[in-house]
């Protein structure tokens, strides 16, 4: 019989975890499907929902701190997310339904690595930086450094993902979130591109895009030969080049491989030049 803790601190959640055929359970939205399918299996669930330590979205010295147990329709309905970062806040309200939203916490979403999921791209396109716990303390994983492939991260056994700070955004950075989801609209999308782009007087000083769907694990594309040239159509066609040729998807029931590249190169365009067209922060 599987055994089911609720610890009320990061200590406590930790040492329940040193068992083997631990499992951290967050949301659930994930992991229940898992178990139910009979593709992960677990002695003790360790039930984060009463770990104080886990919540709240705070500005420290200009960055946003999210708590890992913060859930997706909270970051999405934030007022300090909305105002500092709207593409987190946009990519949030668009995951699965609002069920899921509200129950769906940001460390599960990132721990559970699907290339496919909506907030990855975002984070690495904002720079974002992770911190992740252990009983040996504590250190910080850029999201460029987190997933490793389809379901894997660079997280050590035992460890939890405590929260994740976004550098504060300059003043000439404009971000956005576009997804491909050709069925509907509640389901995975089939790419995802995220974008920000810094520009002074029409000239691109910074370029960054966050790609979902597209290879084993979310991408980041920071194409410096970019960088000094003025914003417009050619300067688009280069990045969504640099993000087809970053690009290594499978073909599944989605589309092809040839289909999702062609997608993401399109879906790079359209988000560069929704940018450029107007004063998105």
């Amino acid at each position: 019989m599987t055994e089911f803790l609720a610890p009320a601190t990061i200590e406590e959640a930790l040492d329940a975890l040193r068992e083997d055929g631990a499992l951290a359970l967050g949301g659930g939205t994930q992991v229940g499907i898992l178990i139910r399918h009979g593709l992960v299996e677990a002695d003790r669930l360790v039930w984060l929902g009463r770990v104080e330590g886990l919540r709240g979205i705070t500005a420290v010295d200009d960055a946003l701190e999210i708590g890992a147990g913060v859930t997706l329709a909270e970051i999405a309905d934030s007022a300090l997310v909305r105002d500092r970062h709207p593409a987190l806040a946009a990519a949030a309200a668009r995951v699965g339904n609002p069920r899921v939203r509200s129950v769906a916490t940001l460390g599960g979403h990132l721990a559970h690595a699907d290339p496919r999921q909506d907030l990855p791209p975002v984070l690495l396109a904002l720079d974002a930086v992770a911190t992740a716990r252990g009983l040996r303390g504590e250190r910080q994983v850029p999201l460029a450094d987190l997933f490793l492939g389809p379901f894997d991260t660079s997280l050590a056994e035992g460890e939890l993902l405590t929260r994740v700070r976004i550098p504060a955004a300059p003043p000439a950075r404009r971000s956005g979130y576009v997804r491909f989801t050709p069925g509907s609209e509640t389901d995975y999308p089939t790419v995802s591109v995220a974008a920000c782009l810094e520009l002074e007087d029409g000239v691109v000083r910074r370029l960054v895009l966050g790609l979902g769907g597209v290879a084993g694990r979310p991408l980041r594309v920071e194409p410096p030969e970019l960088v000094g040239r003025p914003a417009g159509p050619e300067l688009f066609a280069a990045a969504a080049n640099a993000a087809v040729r970053a690009s290594d998807p499978t073909s599944d029931q989605r589309g092809s491989a040839g289909y999702k590249q062609a997608m993401v190169g399109l879906w790079t365009r359209r988000a560069l030049a929704s940018l450029a067209s107007t004063d998105n922060g």
